[in-house]
């Protein structure tokens, strides 16, 4: 009698998995479909990741190579399609390879947009910062002091990678333009900074003892507008001094 009732509560159970299957199988069965396609689709993204890196890997190193070999239009043509074309980092590298190329040929301004390109689309702040840098170099001789002020300011924060290049820029800018306080301040700083790379904070040096060295401006004495109160006080003394 016991066999029995082990037999019907077998049956029992087989009925019940069975119809647990029939409910929840397809969607077992689904996830496990789209767990596996998931997996095989990283992977063959990993792979492709992988494939692309290594061939813009190459086409780098030929451009490169041809630059150092004298093929100048060669390398030009080759880091042209690579930023174009290129994954990750070495289409950035390629549009800094193109700026530099425009800025030795005497393109100012082709190199300064290559760069304001490499600025706008890199994430990373050392090649953004640098390219904002550069950009401003290239198009020095055509900046004026608020341009350049604009533009390198941003670049100047406690965690600027080039915060002091930016500010000894802006000084020469101010100087360049006559603003000798705004000058004298910023290379104050840049001569007293505790992590100042050393070229910069001689440079700042020889900046502050060329704004000392400088003679006052010789200015007209009707050239200076007197506020009227001052005019009053001053006919007020002279009255005085005539009634004594």
């Amino acid at each position: 009698m016991v066999d029995i009732f082990e037999e019907v509560d077998e049956e029992l159970r087989k009925d019940k998995y069975q119809d647990l299957a029939r409910q929840y199988g397809p969607m077992v069965l689904g996830a496990a479909a789209a767990i596996i396609l998931g997996t095989a689709g990283y992977q063959g993204w990993q792979a492709w990741q992988t494939s692309t890196r290594e061939t813009s890997s190459d086409a780098y190193m030929v451009a490169v190579n041809a630059l150092g070999a004298g093929q100048v239009a060669q390398a030009l043509t080759s880091f042209e399609a690579l930023a174009n074309t290129g994954t990750g980092s070495y289409a950035t590298l390629a549009l800094l390879q193109r700026a530099a190329l425009k800025l030795e040929a005497g393109d100012y301004v082709a190199a300064a947009e290559l760069y304001e390109q490499v600025a706008a689309q890199s994430g990373e702040p050392l090649l953004r910062d640098l390219a904002t840098l550069k950009a401003v170099w290239a198009l020095w001789d055509t900046l004026s002091f608020s341009d350049v002020d604009i533009r390198l300011t941003p670049l100047t924060g406690p965690a600027a990678p080039y915060r002091y290049l930016a500010r000894e820029a802006i000084a020469v800018a101010a100087l360049r333009a006559g603003d000798l306080p705004r000058a004298r301040r910023e290379y104050q700083f840049l001569s007293v900074a505790f992590d100042v790379p050393q070229g910069v904070a001689r440079r700042a040096l020889e900046g502050l003892a060329l704004i000392d060295d400088r003679p006052a401006p010789a200015v007209e004495p009707q050239a200076i507008p007197v506020p009227l109160d001052d005019v009053e006080t001053e006919q007020a003394s002279a009255g005085d001094s005539g009634d004594d």
